[in-house]
């Protein structure tokens, strides 16, 4: 019966079994972390066949103690065993409900033999997303040793999971125990994905993708592209880039996984990206060269107030095809030097960028919103302003992982960016809202995304749109003067801001800010222009480059 041969014990190198393993690859078996735990290599036996054969401990999940997830453990075979490895079952298999599954163990007896058991399970028994629960047949127990055991059909050897653990009610006895169905292994242990009997993709295309992407963390930008590519934010917390791309592909359309493995090789370096993109040409019938990256590359400057000294931290970095590139050490400075400091890092990133569309995004305290940045200089030697090139601010609260207001923002952006264009909603400079008056109508207007003011917005405004996520404002930082508001410069200068960005694509308006700046340069002195002291307010979510290491103490 070779049906049955990829069934094994595992226990430590001086002697003895603690538990069971399962063969799924001619060198490579799965088991419970707590059996080899604080182990480098084990012992491995199939009962009958080979016995006492040396193992090493090449992989443990994040298992460290008695209730942790990630009990999984992989160990390797010095050589290859002439075995057939398990049957795996698809993770998704319906038929599992009302079905008996066969497990075995080893527990302590004179003759050293393992035992066998029936079991239940069902996807409704499950706990914390991480097991099922197992119910053992009439006259049948779990006991120790019988971790490790892979949970299978016992008409056609397909596995669907791994016993971890046991409720000993009776003694040493139990008939209640737990498994790591399929989907729990697969995300401790990544490579198990090759040996699945998945629906999309050849097993050699699906190891190839899986190994490009192995290391890529599944980040906040990343996120932002997966819910524009399936029309929602995934409810899953993927450990793992890979994790993703096999959410949208066992999931959803062929079509969904061209786009988003497209964006996905926008936050890979090079020679990556390069890869990816000759994967998808190979394996996706409907992939098309990737498209030349629409993200706009930054310098990205993030400043924090240091609650003493009156100083702030600065932080340079750049922000290139959707990921980080170059950056700057974080300097303590005090508010003094701030401006020094900053000019002195952003001429030093600045290079990385040169030859692309790029710009200068301000990250700062709310009460900073309203500097005149494009004044600073991007080369102070030679005083080239920096608005020879974009510039917009960013509410630094946002950047922060806990921040609601970026978890605000996010929903605003998502609405504008599936909108695809900037409807302004304009705040005249004789408005009669007052703070809380003026955060009452943002809360109850959910689709509002672009602001446009007529001149510079009370704080209580500005702190009203920051905590009800709104992602795009401009204003003027001149203050109306007008005797009356019946035709006043603020009306004009609204006027001709909401004209400028309305029906415009988000991602244009740091470019139309740029362009109504220089038209203000040349504008008749003491004439209104919207493009004079201009901020354009443009935070978009997903351009979100990991804190410093200084910056997270």
């Amino acid at each position: 019966m070779d049906d049955w041969q990829w069934r094994a014990w595992v226990g430590p190198p001086g002697g003895g079994k603690v538990g069971a393993a399962f063969l799924v690859a001619a060198d490579r078996l799965l088991t419970c972390a707590h059996s080899v735990r604080d182990l480098d290599e084990a012992r491995i036996g199939f009962p009958g066949l080979r016995e006492d054969l040396p193992a090493r401990v090449t992989h443990v999940g994040g298992w460290r103690r008695a209730g942790d997830l990630g009990d999984v453990a992989v160990l390797e075979l010095r050589e290859p065993v002439p075995y057939a490895p398990a049957r795996l079952a698809a993770p998704d298999d319906p038929r599992v409900a009302g079905r008996t599954f066969g497990v075995w163990g080893f527990p302590r007896r004179n003759d050293r033999n393992e035992r066998h058991a029936t079991v239940t399970t069902s996807p409704h028994r499950g706990m914390r997303q991480e097991w099922w629960e197992l119910k053992t047949g009439p006259g049948d127990w779990l006991e120790e040793g019988y971790s490790g055991s892979a949970v299978y059909d016992t008409d056609t050897g397909e596995v669907i999971g791994m016993v971890t653990n046991a409720e000993l009610r009776h003694g040493d006895r139990a008939d209640l125990g737990w498994m790591l169905p399929l989907a729990s292994l697969r995300a401790h242990w990544e490579p198990l994905d090759d040996l699945l009997p998945l629906r999309w993709a050849s097993p050699d295309a699906r190891r190839e993708l899986r190994e490009l992407l192995d290391g890529v963390r599944f980040t906040e930008p990343l996120a932002a592209d997966l819910a524009r590519t399936v029309g929602r934010p995934a409810l899953d917390d993927f450990r793992s880039a890979w994790a993703s791309v096999r959410y949208v592909a066992e999931g959803l359309a062929e079509e969904r996984l061209v786009r988003y493995l497209a964006a996905l090789g926008r936050h890979l370096p090079e020679a990556r990206r390069q890869r990816l993109t000759a994967w998808s040409a190979r394996h996706l019938p409907g992939a098309a060269p990737a498209p030349e990256c629409s993200d706009p590359a930054s310098v990205i400057v993030r400043l924090e107030r240091v609650t003493f000294d009156n100083a702030f931290d600065v932080a340079v970095q750049t922000w290139i095809d959707g990921a980080e590139g170059p950056s700057r050490p974080v300097a303590r400075v005090p508010e003094r030097r701030v401006r020094e400091v900053v000019e002195e890092g952003v001429a030093a990133v600045a290079p990385a960028l040169f030859g692309r569309e790029w710009m200068i995004e301000f990250a700062v305290p709310e009460s900073w919103l309203g500097r005149p940045f494009e004044q600073w200089y991007v080369d102070a030697r030679n005083r080239i302003p920096m608005r020879r090139y974009p510039v917009v601010v960013r509410d630094v609260e946002r950047l922060r992982p806990g921040s609601i207001r970026r978890d605000q923002a996010h929903h605003r952006w998502r609405l504008l960016t599936e909108r695809g264009r900037s409807e302004p909603h304009r705040v005249a400079c004789d408005a009669p809202r007052r703070g809380g008056d003026f955060e009452r109508w943002l809360e109850a207007h959910v689709d509002f995304s672009v602001l446009v003011y007529g001149s510079r917005p009370m704080k209580s405004w500005l702190k009203a749109a920051l905590n009800n996520g709104i992602p795009v404002m401009m204003w003027t930082r001149e203050k109306c003067v007008g005797p009356t508001h019946d035709d006043c410069e603020g009306h004009r200068v609204l006027d001709d801001l909401t004209a400028a960005v309305g029906g415009k694509a988000p991602a244009d308006l740091p470019r139309i800010a740029l362009a109504l700046r220089k038209e203000a340069l040349v504008a008749p002195d003491g004439e209104p222009h919207c493009g004079r002291a201009l901020t354009l307010l443009w935070d978009d979510p997903s351009r979100l480059p990991d804190p410093p290491l200084a910056m997270e103490v």
